[in-house]
């Protein structure tokens, strides 16, 4: 049967949450891993944004009456 952590004693509560950062942190990481590999991999059709430094912007004149 599980314990609830006010069921224990101090140094038992210490370890359980050392463990529950640690699985935290690793679950957390693996799961920003997949998102950011199916954000840059997922959708082809998404274009991203670059700079070209040969690039000249055009100036439009507004149309004078």
């Amino acid at each position: 049967m599980q314990k609830f952590l006010d069921r224990l004693n101090e140094s038992d509560r210490r370890v359980v949450r050392k463990w529950r950062l640690a699985s935290l942190g690793f679950y957390g990481s693996i799961l920003a891993g997949m998102v950011v590999y199916t954000a840059l991999h997922g959708s082809p059709e998404v274009n991203y944004a670059s700079v070209d430094a040969t690039a000249h912007p055009k100036v439009m004149s507004a149309p004078r009456h």
